[in-house]
């Protein structure tokens, strides 16, 4: 007697890896336009500070004055041993008194008789600089994190499926967080009930409660394991929980004619939270002290990110519907 064929591999996930994209794509636009933006902002930034190339001890004479009451009058001899007076623009009006000593950077090639503008540690010019540079090290910072992430869950989700296969029963419930509502996996172990939160799929739906399904790893440990449902991947996007998840806890209702639903339908389900994101431009912008230019740069990456952010989570477009 000839031995049966052995049951066909499990169909990979496709849907999580395109709702993965979706939620990257936006992240790299930005991030990409505000490196460029910020890069010629930065070399305008200090291209006067480049020009201030030769250094010299400074009195100021005045202060208080333009512009809107941050500027120093100074007063200073330069290399070649002539007088020259500058003016010292600072971020802030701050009280500095008359007669105060300090060393300022001026452009040597500036007419000499002219109240020129120069320079020194901490200045307008220099804090304008810093905030730029900042800007695009925090933008090269998101970048690298949330493609770290992204890429972390497209690669290392397929090994999961070399592990060995348990049959366990399970339960597709929605976990409601605020704005953010997720598909879980109840899984009924032998060391009792376990979370899995996945990436949502049209055979969870399907899944009717209690049903045995196959888990690729452990299902009573802690490590993220595959379920298989109709033969299907249903990615994971979390670690296993031994104590039911936070918020509004439902059992999902089985629609046995589920089907699959397009990533604009995802799009337009988790398009709600970059709508925070002016809140958080605003923030950026009063602590950065940045203005139009910051803000508008803040709400731009924080839309990105968090309109990534379900997506990673693996959120679920479906519950809204049901």
């Amino acid at each position: 007697m000839t031995s049966p064929a052995p049951p066909p591999p499990p169909r990979p996930h496709r849907r999580a890896v395109r709702q993965l994209r979706l939620g990257l794509v936006p992240v790299l636009v930005v991030g990409l336009v505000l490196l460029v933006v910020l890069g010629v902002r930065l070399g305008s930034a200090r291209e006067p500070l480049a020009a201030a190339s030769a250094t010299a001890p400074a009195t100021v004479t005045a202060t208080g004055t333009a512009p809107e009451g941050r500027g120093l009058d100074v007063a200073f001899t330069d290399a070649a041993g002539t007088a020259r007076t500058g003016v010292l623009e600072l971020p802030r009006p701050l009280p500095v008194p008359v007669g105060a000593r300090l060393t300022v950077q001026y452009d040597p090639a500036a007419p000499a008789g002219a109240r020129a503008l120069v320079h020194t540690d901490g200045d307008a010019a220099h804090a304008a600089a810093g905030g730029v540079l900042f800007g695009l090290v925090l933008v090269v910072l998101v970048l690298l994190v949330v493609t770290a992430l992204t890429l972390a869950r497209l690669l290392g989700r397929p090994r999961l499926r070399t592990r060995p296969g348990t049959a366990v029963p399970a339960t597709h419930v929605v976990v409601a967080q605020g704005l953010l509502v997720r598909s879980w996996l109840e899984l009924t172990t032998p060391t009792g009930r376990r979370w899995l939160p996945v990436h949502w799929a049209p055979e969870l739906d399907r899944l009717t409660p209690g049903t045995r399904v196959t888990v690729h790893g452990d299902p009573a440990g802690r490590r993220p394991v595959l379920p298989v449902l109709e033969g299907a991947e249903v990615w994971p996007s979390g670690r296993l929980r031994g104590k039911e998840p936070r918020g509004q806890v439902r059992q999902a209702p089985v629609v046995p004619g589920a089907t699959e639903l397009g990533m604009a339908r995802q799009a337009r389900a988790d398009g709600v939270l970059p709508f925070l994101a002016p809140v958080l431009g605003l923030l950026w912008a009063y602590v950065d002290s940045s203005g139009l230019p910051g803000f508008l740069a803040a709400t731009a990456l924080c839309a990105a990110v968090l309109f990534w952010l379900p997506q990673l989570l693996g959120s679920d477009p479906s519950a809204t519907t049901q």
